[in-house]
């Protein structure tokens, strides 16, 4: 996990607060499998309580909104949590506008920690500290993102990331070859906070063939202010490939309180 400055947080805060509505509708889906998975292994029933770091407006925990589940939902961007306390009325679930750091959190009250998309966002130390607060003993922490991952060797794969670079996109792509990395630095973060076990971690895939307008939209999820060149460079590569052919990894790195 990547270190943030307080700089980049307040510029990511004003960018994912604009992109409420792109990232909503344009943004992917988590595999219902990965969802499943979480609430199998944390032994998640009706009444049970979750935590939600980094929330949105809400693209993640609508998956796990039918569950029964009472769910707190840290988001520091108003409009983004004004939204999702608007989808989610007549449900046990709860908004509050807030930094995880700055979140006064109870201690030892949730059976499970969920965090989409998100969780680099988070200073540490003190992240990990306030999940393992915030935990009940053998409490859960699920952290889980999506990668599109770029492979030199294709042409494809290169003349996109050409694009996305040209325009600032910040699609959430990375060379498939620094994947290995990654999930040794997310680890040894983990690990080495002592307060939680050796991440288990599960992965689940999504593959897709964008015509050019869905992944301009997708790229809007990253940067609301594309202009018109980027679909006509997207539009000619996606006639010469017959469509954009993308394959996304989730990752879920799943974890115990000690």
């Amino acid at each position: 996990m990547n270190m943030k400055t307080e700089r980049e947080r307040q510029e990511a805060l004003h960018h994912f607060n604009q992109m409420a509505d792109y990232y909503d509708d344009y943004r992917p889906d988590y595999p219902d499998e990965l969802v499943k998975t979480i609430i199998d292994k944390a032994g998640l029933t009706t009444g049970s309580k979750a935590l939600e770091i980094g929330a949105g407006s809400g693209k993640a925990t609508a998956q796990f909104a039918d569950f029964g589940f009472e769910m707190v939902c840290i988001e520091p961007g108003a409009d983004l949590a004004e939204k999702g306390s608007g989808r989610f009325k007549g449900k046990n679930i709860r908004f509050i506008v807030s930094r995880f750091e700055d979140y006064a959190e109870p201690r030892e009250y949730f059976d499970a920690i969920l965090s989409a998309q998100a969780f680099h966002w988070v200073e540490q130390p003190i992240g990990f500290e306030k999940c393992a607060n915030a935990l009940k003993k053998g409490g859960y922490l699920a952290i889980f993102w999506h990668q599109d991952f770029f492979r030199r060797e294709f042409n494809l794969d290169r003349e996109l990331m050409a694009i996305v670079d040209k325009h600032n996109g910040w699609v959430s792509c990375m060379p498939e070859e620094d994947y290995p990395k990654r999930m040794e630095s997310i680890t040894l973060n983990i690990v080495g906070s002592g307060l939680f076990t050796k991440p288990e971690i599960i992965h689940f895939y999504w593959e897709h063939n964008f015509s050019a307008d869905e992944y301009f939209r997708y790229m809007l999820t990253g940067n609301t202010s594309l202009e018109q060149a980027c679909h006509e460079e997207l539009t000619q590569l996606a006639q010469t490939y017959n469509g954009i052919k993308r394959k996304f990894h989730y990752e879920l790195y799943l974890t115990q309180k000690l």
